[in-house]
């Protein structure tokens, strides 16, 4: 019975992670005085009027701004049943809505069978939202916000302090601490040798987060799994669309940096020993 309102609990505040993902990144854009790419086309009247709340207004559809009904936000349910189209014009809902209801539903019943109902459970579901959340706004706005990164690091260190994490207070704050140098140090090189930003200041803070959760021994590894999943996404992107001058377009790390964290969270859970990392 845990597991399925573990499950059920998921649809839902995956459900509610969407409406982040959409209008968290507006939000700050439109604080900064910023314009983005991605503000145009289907998404040029949101830009004009931009969200300053995650509640209000009540969400509207992307594509043509009619108001959404309560049966048409049913997690996974609306999109299955309306064949992931809008009702009033058709245009295609992104696969990312149900994708994110999914992974958040599949997490929460990973934790509760694995931790059981306790607190340790409920701040793994918490890393497990702030992570998807920032994996998307990353991967669709090139954007880290800090209200999440620097939520994720301080639940990692009040999780540890209080012993409700498997890391040690100490080992926490020194991954925290070592996670932000290495990336840091490393955009400084990048920057003296290509005269710009290798990282992002919210790819360290993420780093620093990472570190925070899994203790500083994980640092490097998380680090080392990162870059080799970027290189063969990378590969794989020149390969399909055959474009070699691929390397010069900037890329979000943060995505990796989660794929990796993820990994290396689980494995360690699990009691799983990676092959290349001893």
């Amino acid at each position: 019975m845990a597991l399925f309102c573990a499950s059920v609990l998921g649809l839902l505040i995956g459900s509610f992670l969407n409406v982040v993902i959409y209008r968290l990144p507006k939000a700050l854009i439109a604080s900064w005085g910023k314009s983005s790419a991605l503000d145009t086309d289907v998404h040029s009247e949101h830009s004009r009027s931009p969200y300053s709340c995650l509640l209000t207004p009540p969400s509207t559809t992307p594509c043509c701004s009619k108001p959404i009904k309560w049966f048409d936000n049913i997690p996974v349910i609306s999109w299955l049943w309306l064949r992931g189209k809008c009702r009033y014009c058709s245009h295609a809902i992104a696969i990312r809505y149900v994708l994110v209801e999914l992974v958040v539903a599949l997490s929460f019943y990973w934790t509760v069978w694995h931790f059981d109902v306790s607190w340790t459970s409920a701040l793994y579901a918490v890393f497990f939202c702030l992570t998807i959340s920032l994996f998307w706004i990353d991967l669709e706005h090139y954007l880290l916000p800090d209200s999440l990164t620097l939520t994720l690091l301080w639940a990692g260190l009040i999780g540890s302090a209080v012993d409700v994490l498997p890391v040690n207070a100490t080992d926490a704050i020194i991954g925290a601490a070592i996670g932000y140098l290495v990336l840091f140090v490393f955009s400084t090189l990048y920057r003296l040798v290509r005269h710009k930003d290798g990282f992002g200041g919210g790819d360290l803070k993420l780093l620093s987060a990472l570190g925070a959760w899994l203790g500083w021994t994980e640092v490097i590894p998380t680090l080392f799994i990162a870059a080799i999943t970027g290189l063969v996404c990378v590969a794989i992107g020149m390969i399909v669309k055959r474009q070699i001058h691929s390397l010069n377009h900037s890329i979000p790390f943060g995505p990796f940096l989660i794929i990796s964290g993820v990994i290396l969270l689980v494995c360690r859970a699990e009691n799983l020993q990676l092959p290349f990392i001893q």
